[in-house]
């Protein structure tokens, strides 16, 4: 049978080929309502015999679904993604749902042009790992009652259904090894201004302070915005201070990454004149030539149970009250943290 004549073929004639309703028909092939095995067996074998082919853009209309959720990423680039995405994408496809992509770069104007571009296209929903803490997006998300779960990222102010890990308490365990190490002078290397992540993983490194009777020293903290080059400069800022720290947690494992290569560039012995711990555990940390004690967030679970939140709250089963979801790390010990100098 010719391409062309396949194409017209209509529900009706499988109806009619098969012998029942052409409502059965569409349960049989949707998975929707109850129908006989030996029926759908049937009704299965009549579709392919006849070369018939559902119209999604029919039965999207028809059932004012589009079976697509849209995700936005702040960096596609940055390794700690991967997982996350595949997480979200084994979810989705075990339930028939497509996933569309999209790189914002952390700049508010793109993710504004994309909200609008996936919600021009009805999709079913939306994943947010991209969103800063003030954005306005979220409080229109919201007035239009769209369904949407942020992944890793709170706002400043609306209550969402949100999931994401223990970023506070993440730096704690961090700062805890460093401090078993007899660390004291422990710098911070902070990440984004406008990520609520960032802002936690800074409070836990206060909160370990506080809980070690160690003084704030705003001198041990610099800036970056997750990537290496940043890394790297704030490793410079930290050693132009007076006092040089003996230690270094940093908000991720790219600014990590420069810090250690300025501290290469110095003559600087990472651990035995100065540790180094990261956040996010990318595969590239536990490569032979650098070996980055890290923290260890459960990226796949993470992706994952945003998709099964974004799903309840699409199919009408995720309750009134937003959900909140927060998944423990692990500090992974390599080959950057010693015990801290004698003269430190």
């Amino acid at each position: 049978m010719s391409n062309a004549v396949r194409s017209k073929i209509t529900i009706k004639q499988v109806a009619a080929a098969s012998g029942v309703a052409p409502s059965t028909v569409s349960n049989a092939l949707t998975g929707k309502g109850y129908v006989a095995p030996a029926t759908r067996s049937r009704v299965v074998e009549a579709a392919a015999s006849l070369g018939y082919r559902a119209s999604s853009l029919a039965r999207s209309l028809r059932l004012q679904q589009t079976w697509s959720v849209g995700l936005l990423l702040a960096d596609v680039s940055n390794p700690f993604f991967p997982a996350v995405v595949r997480g979200i994408e084994d979810v989705l496809w075990g339930k028939e749902y497509n996933l569309v992509l999209c790189n914002t770069d952390y700049r508010k104007d793109k993710e504004a042009a994309y909200l609008r571009h996936l919600l021009d296209k009805r999709l079913d929903g939306l994943i947010l790992a991209s969103t800063a803490s003030d954005s306005d997006d979220v409080l229109r998300l919201q007035a239009e009652r769209v369904p949407f779960v942020m992944l890793n990222r709170r706002h400043v102010s609306a209550k969402t259904h949100y999931v994401g890990m223990d970023n506070e308490g993440g730096v704690g365990m961090a700062m805890e090894h460093l401090l078993a190490l007899g660390h004291r002078r422990i710098a911070f290397i902070k990440g984004r201004a406008d990520s609520s992540a960032a802002e936690e993983r800074y409070q836990g490194y206060l909160k370990a302070l506080r809980q070690a009777g160690i003084p704030f020293d705003e001198a041990l903290v610099a800036y970056g915005d997750y990537t290496i080059e940043s890394g790297h400069a704030a490793a410079v800022g930290l050693m132009g201070r007076p006092r040089l720290p003996t230690a270094i947690v940093s908000a991720n494992d790219f600014m990590a990454f420069g810090a250690m290569a300025l501290f290469k560039e110095r003559g600087l012995r990472v651990p035995q004149e100065m540790s180094v711990i990261g956040f996010d555990d990318i595969f590239v940390s536990a490569l032979p030539w650098i070996e980055l004690t890290t923290v260890r967030p459960q990226s796949w679970q993470l992706g994952a149970s945003a998709a099964e939140l974004l799903l309840d709250l699409i199919n009408g089963q995720a309750g009134n009250r937003p959900r909140e979801t927060i998944l423990p790390n692990e500090l992974i010990l390599r080959a950057t943290t010693a015990r801290a100098r004698a003269n430190g």
